[in-house]
């Protein structure tokens, strides 16, 4: 378990396999290790990681910032294995089987991804919803400084103003009065909005 991630800073590899007839992606983050200083990242590009891991693509997904105040991890999203690439020390934290389609990286549109998590949003604190047009709900678990290097913390309550919702979608705030805890057993739904923030299915 680790605690007082809320507005911590990390950054992500996912570097893309080819497995039989299958496309496989695995997630490697900061989280616990660095907090992906901009002198090192800055550096690293996409062709050095794609021989570093001997993959077909290599995603650089940060920097980013949790919007969570916990983060509990079990089974292999806990005790993943620890590599070091580009300078940065990473431990694999999920994987993905991914289509053609996902390397496109649309936003609003729902993706798989196996870990075995439990995210907490302290009482209190505020969390940063998408809604769709038929209810569903998903919490943000982290904003990202990749579309927009200058998003911060405190943009995200009025973040609804920018972003290009699907229609009928809508973007909240809520404060819960206990404690809000977001699981994923085994398999966790995500999405995507237009400055790549990221949010999982809360319902």
């Amino acid at each position: 378990m680790i605690e007082g991630v809320r507005n911590v800073r990390y950054c992500e590899l996912i570097p893309v396999v080819r497995r039989g007839l299958h496309l496989s992606a695995t997630v490697y983050n900061t989280l616990g290790l660095n907090d992906c200083p901009a002198a090192v990242w800055d550096k690293i590009t996409a062709a050095a990681m794609r021989r570093r891991f001997g993959a077909l693509k290599v995603v650089l997904n940060g920097p980013r910032h949790f919007v969570m105040d916990v983060i509990a991890a079990e089974g292999d999203t806990a005790a993943g294995k620890t590599v070091e690439a580009g300078g940065l020390s990473l431990t694999a934290r999920a994987t993905i089987d991914v289509t053609l389609a996902d390397l496109l990286g649309k936003p609003y549109r729902e993706r798989s991804i196996a870990r075995e998590t439990r995210y907490v949003f302290k009482a209190g604190k505020p969390v940063f919803l998408l809604v769709r047009a038929d209810g569903g709900r998903y919490a943000m678990q982290s904003y990202a400084q990749i579309v927009d290097k200058s998003l911060s913390y405190a943009d995200l309550p009025t973040l609804g103003s920018r972003l290009k919702l699907p229609a009928g979608w809508r973007f909240e705030v809520i404060t819960p009065d206990a404690d809000l805890i977001l699981g994923a057993a085994g398999k966790a739904t995500v999405v995507q909005d237009d400055l790549d923030n990221t949010y999982q299915k809360l319902d």
